[in-house]
């Protein structure tokens, strides 16, 4: 079958499968599964097992083991004490609130508690002390989705660990093989700077500087479990970043090369679940029956297969070498992947499904045009992520789903639409003016 002929097909199999689980509230993944065996064995001639072999492996394991660790500390309360620890301090300086929530949301997501779980300690906090205090709902919003998702940025954490991982697998046989890390810190980075552009663009339009007092109650003390898994946690995310930290200033050192590699933080944190349940830090079935997000693994397994078995058949060379033979520019491009990438967003996953789809038609069309892929990547992720705090993605449902007063949940619904359209053309015209290149 002609590849121009194939691509229509996957394309139409990816709007259906987009539109089944949008009207019929099904997984993604599970008609993405479908749509890859039926074009792999009955169009492309594949075997079912060559279907299954382009199932992500490396990326679901990252995230059960991650996922699992920081379940623990998540049901035990440890996150949570800790978030109302940081509100407690600033509560003298009311002004400084907007900004301790985003510090919250970026060291929760740090710590390794994924986008969902982020948003849901986010969404409580912030609107139950914000909004009495005079915090306006559309700045609570730009916190809660766009702040909390600052922490899982990093590579060590939830989303930066696929945009790592899913990186060096696009690039694994090219001259840029390994480069995941950076890639990465650079989305890291970038969705910072994302972030902060919305951010006080609201702050001063909803006149967030005269925000009222607040009133918090000191939280009480941690418990010993508490203690325990915090020092677990921070333990854990040390043996992670000090020897890569200590790479940047040492390049030379084998040991740091072997430490870096050795402490990655999937395996880290199987060994830290290990001790957890070992310590009886938490219940080891919720751990793995709550904490893990199944949806989400087969959401990005099922849309990972069908663009594997697209890419075993050429599809995603052949938009690559057709986007490189055309007369846009490399910004331009970086700026329709990051628009296609907030529009599919807007009805799934944003770095967990949207990513390793885009994904791998940057790579080949970078590599057609002789340029680095990784702004491209950086693009598409900030792009995505751009419009998950759409109410129809996974962002905006749970942050809306966890407001306490009904009436300002219910008004979430518009709002939350018209942030994701102004996050879209902010990502857009960062992706145009050549900032993710920096």
């Amino acid at each position: 079958m002609p590849v121009q002929t194939l691509l229509w097909i996957v394309l139409a199999a990816v709007a259906i499968s987009i539109a089944l689980s949008y009207l019929f509230k099904i997984n993604l993944g599970i008609p993405a599964l479908i749509f890859a065996y039926i074009i792999g064995v009955f169009i492309q001639g594949m075997k079912v097992k060559e279907v299954v072999a382009q199932w992500p492996t490396s990326v679901v394991f990252q995230l059960m083991t991650i996922t699992m660790f920081f379940s623990f500390a998540i049901f035990n309360g440890t996150l949570p004490k800790v978030a109302d620890n940081i509100i407690y301090k600033f509560r003298n300086n009311a002004k400084v609130i907007p900004f301790a929530l985003l510090f919250i949301g970026a060291v929760i997501g740090a710590l390794g508690a994924p986008p969902p779980a982020c948003n849901t300690i986010l969404a409580i906090l912030t609107f139950t002390i914000a909004i009495p205090a005079g915090l306006s709902p559309w700045l609570c919003a730009v916190i809660v989705c766009f702040g909390g998702s600052i922490g899982t940025f990093f590579p060590w954490a939830v989303q930066g660990s696929v945009v790592k991982s899913r990186t060096d697998e696009m690039l694994a046989n090219t001259d840029l093989a390994g480069m995941g890390e950076l890639t990465a810190y650079k989305t890291c980075l970038h969705w910072i700077l994302f972030t902060l552009i919305i951010f006080f663009i609201f702050f001063f339009l909803t006149k967030a500087f005269k925000i009222k007092a607040v009133d918090v109650k000191k939280p009480e003390p941690f418990t010993a479990v508490q203690k325990k898994n915090l020092t677990i946690i921070i333990i854990v995310a040390i043996l992670v970043i000090v020897p890569n930290l200590l790479k940047l200033f040492i390049k030379t050192s084998p040991m740091l090369n072997k430490l870096s590699s050795a402490f990655d933080i999937q395996m880290l944190a199987i060994i830290g679940t290990l001790i957890c349940s070992l310590m009886k830090l938490g219940s080891e079935k919720d751990a793995i029956v709550k904490g893990v997000p199944w949806n989400t693994i087969l959401m990005v397994g099922g849309v990972c297969t069908l663009m594997g078995v697209a890419s075993a058949a050429g599809v995603t060379q052949y938009i690559g070498d057709t986007l490189a033979a055309s007369s846009f520019s490399p910004s331009m491009i970086g700026m329709i992947l990051a628009l296609i990438g907030a529009f599919l967003s807007l009805f799934s996953g944003a770095i967990n499904a949207v990513f390793p789809m885009l994904g791998a038609i940057a790579v080949p069309y970078a590599a057609s045009a002789g340029i680095s892929p990784i702004p491209l990547l950086v693009a598409i992720a900030v792009g995505a992520s751009a419009t998950a705090i759409s109410p129809f993605s996974t962002g905006g449902a749970i942050m809306i789903a966890n407001v306490p007063d009904q009436k300002v949940a219910d008004g979430l619904f518009i709002k939350t639409i018209v942030l994701a359209i102004i996050g879209a053309a902010v990502a857009a015209l960062m992706a145009f003016t050549g900032i993710f290149s920096i």
